[in-house]
């Protein structure tokens, strides 16, 4: 990362918040900054003026700080699938970061899911990625990293779509893809989220985000032996953080995970 470029955005913040009245200097801000970043010293106060600085959600702000104050980061979940899947394709890549964010209406129904993510190459000639999606959606939009290709369908209504890559890649190579699924309307309000993962997927957020008008009265955190099983194998509660169900693991291997509510 680029410390002077952090620095200047440090700047504005402390300029715009009234904050840098009372600092000492810029050349201790960025004393800071290099500190924090090199891992040898980060405060509170320090923290505090990253999440100002870069506008970053509660959710986002909440695990740095349980971080910070010592919390156990979350486990990663794997091996929770009782049958083999068979994909579409043998996947060639692993997934290095992955954001999800389904977005609920009004009415309760499930409008998009909007996908960010980096892939890295496992072997040479990596030429697609494919996207698995629920059987109700009715549109999806390539908007960084590729376009669309072949479909395909797997058993119980799952579907998928080849996003084929801009550039092929080889071996270590990386490409970063972003896209949105847009749902058909329905009459249901759904009460559950889930997202497989086959082959390792780290950096994993998931967040389903609720209209203010309809929000879940409680909602639970689950894991699943199953795509379409009915029970889930653990599950714990959670709460909505500003309209939105929340969490991250570090990776997601050969498990169903995902949010379950009552309305």
């Amino acid at each position: 990362m680029n410390q002077s470029a952090i620095a200047r955005v440090f700047d504005i913040y402390m300029f715009e918040s009234g904050e840098g009245k009372d600092f000492p200097s810029s050349r201790v801000l960025k004393d800071r900054i290099s500190r924090a970043l090199s891992g040898s010293v980060l405060t509170p106060q320090t923290l505090n003026w990253f999440v100002g600085a870069f506008h970053m959600t509660e959710g986002d702000a909440a695990r740095l700080r349980e971080t910070l104050n010592g919390s156990a980061p979350p486990p990663g979940i794997s091996n929770t699938l009782r049958t083999e899947t068979k994909l579409a394709r043998r996947q060639r890549h692993r997934t290095i970061s992955l954001m999800e964010r389904y977005v609920f209406g009004p009415a309760g129904t499930l409008s998009t899911r909007h996908t960010r993510q980096m892939i890295r190459a496992v072997e040479d000639g990596v030429e697609s990625y494919i996207f698995n999606h629920e059987p109700e959606v009715q549109a999806i939009d390539v908007l960084q990293g590729g376009r669309l290709g072949r479909q395909f369908e797997y058993g119980e209504g799952l579907k998928g779509v080849e996003i084929v890559l801009e550039t092929p890649l080889d071996t270590s190579q990386v490409a970063a893809l972003e896209y949105d699924a847009t749902f058909r309307e329905s009459p249901a309000s759904p009460t559950q989220v889930r997202r497989a993962a086959y082959a390792r997927a780290e950096q994993f957020s998931l967040t389903v985000q609720f209209s203010e008008s309809r929000k879940p009265r409680e909602a639970w955190w689950c894991v699943w032996d199953d795509h379409f099983a009915h029970l889930p194998l653990e599950e714990r509660p959670v709460s909505l953080r500003e309209n939105s169900l929340v969490n991250y693991l570090p990776y997601l291997e050969q498990a169903v995970v995902g949010f379950r509510w009552g309305w």
